[in-house]
């Protein structure tokens, strides 16, 4: 088959794909959004519902790591397939077992390894089958994948928690069954015979890294942060002894790479849970019905979308630089707004929502930019491959952390921001917290300009 009739048959599937990506990411916003209704259900409390779609982040991390490796040598049709039988498995699992909180944790981790599937392999396989004016549509069909994927979970987490029931969420990625025959049908089987080693060690040790400290903020128990620093101090010594580790110790010698790092830890902190403390905040101050979140929600993930599509040209036009801080500043400022204006008017969470995810949507090919310039041609792929590692993982302690805060009674009586109520400050204080995040990022940025 030539090159030209391959591109022709990959260009009819890859819209399966980005379906099969938008699925999977649509359950991860419902299940955030249905945070407070799952509370209920299950008796736990706000600091431990997170955990749920925290332990789902992470593994996604890991998933995808695992089928940007496996696809150096079994093709990606097979691992889309594969990807899907895992993910109905946990949506099954999930819909079943919805009335104990460990199973759900554990099929929800389950489907979302199966669901990452197509998030990871849809830029690979525009990159591997089409021309680059053509892949380069795809690379911001990415961006508008993930966030139709977060507008589609905000609707539907909003009606099923509201009228049928937050458990038949688990169905809904059953769909990517459907695209089965299409996937066998027009994507090449280029499968090599040649086998290559996976740093399932490497990889466990990083995750097992994230569990851990995830699990320290969540219990606050001595014992879990001695047990990561454990792991942490074997992940190091691993690294540094093992040349064939899936990250070597190089990466941490290169400051223009860590910085570029600590920028991502420091922005996906708090992005990673806002639509989860923003489901409480609505219910808990308004008195939103899931139903109203939803839509209270929807037109800043309409905002990012847009502007993830163009994010490239805005890039390209003003800067790299430029677009980092009008991203941040315009994240700071719509949590400032809301920390200060939370109990006035339902509609300061709105405007508060599209400053904020409208600001992060424009700040991924920037902190993208950074990435590949801080990193050696040949170093690039496994440098890329760690990035989206610790946005998934910090994505993940993000939610636990903010979380556990929600439980915080000295953030329940702390007054910082005096013309809040006491029953809403806790909401109020954790925005600050953000804020401090975002503004530390920022400063963060302007090191990796000085170095770069």
């Amino acid at each position: 088959m030539n090159e030209e009739t391959v591109e022709k048959d990959v260009k009819k599937v890859m819209p399966m794909i980005m379906l099969i990506f938008v699925l999977a990411g649509t359950l991860q916003e419902a299940i955030n959004i249905c945070a407070p209704i799952i509370s209920e259900d299950l008796q736990i409390p706000s600091s431990s519902v997170s955990m749920i779609s925290a332990v789902a982040m992470l593994t996604m991390g890991v998933s995808y790591i695992v089928y940007t490796s496996l696809s150096d040598f079994i093709s990606i049709k097979k691992l889309l397939i594969i990807g899907i039988a895992i993910s109905t498995v946990g949506s099954i699992g999930g819909f079943i077992f919805s009335h104990s909180f460990i199973l759900v944790i554990i099929f929800r981790a389950i489907q979302m390894a199966g669901g990452t599937s197509a998030s990871a392999l849809l830029i690979l396989t525009a990159t591997k089958y089409l021309n680059e004016e053509t892949r380069m549509k795809y690379y911001g069909y990415n961006t508008a994948c993930f966030s139709g994927g977060q507008m589609l979970g905000i609707l539907l987490g909003g009606g099923f928690g509201a009228y049928i029931g937050w458990k038949y969420l688990f169905v809904i990625p059953v769909f990517s069954i459907l695209t089965i025959p299409l996937i066998l049908k027009y994507l090449p089987d280029d499968s090599k015979q040649e086998k290559q080693k996976i740093d399932f060690l490497g990889i466990g040790l990083m995750s097992a890294l994230s569990l851990f400290i995830s699990l320290y903020f969540n219990m606050l128990k001595p014992s879990l942060l001695i047990i990561s620093l454990v792991i942490a101090v074997t992940f190091l010594v691993y690294i540094s002894k093992n040349n064939h580790a899936f990250i070597t110790i190089d990466f941490f010698k290169n400051t223009k790479y860590m910085l570029v790092i600590l920028v991502v830890l420091l922005t996906y902190l708090p992005q990673g849970s806002y639509s989860f403390l923003f489901s409480f905040m609505a219910s808990q101050v308004h008195h939103v019905e899931p139903t109203k979140i939803s839509l209270l929600i929807l037109p800043s993930y309409l905002i990012s979308m847009i502007i993830g599509i163009f994010g490239g040209k805005i890039t390209q036009k003003l800067g790299v630089t430029k677009v980092l801080i009008l991203g941040m500043g315009s994240m700071a400022l719509g949590i400032l707004i809301g920390s200060i204006f939370i109990e006035k008017h339902i509609m300061v969470l709105l405007i508060m929502s599209c400053l904020f995810n409208g600001g992060f949507a424009v700040l991924y090919t920037p902190i993208m930019t950074l990435v590949i310039n801080s990193l050696p041609e040949t170093m690039r792929g496994t440098g890329l491959g760690f990035f989206n590692l610790c946005i998934k993982i910090t994505s993940s302690t993000g939610l636990v952390i903010t979380g556990k805060l929600l439980a915080s009674q000295k953030l329940h009586d702390m007054s910082i921001i005096q013309s809040v109520s006491s029953n809403n400050m806790i909401y109020s204080n954790i925005l600050l917290m953000f804020l401090v995040t975002i503004t530390v990022s920022l400063i963060a940025v302007n090191m990796v300009k000085k170095s770069l």
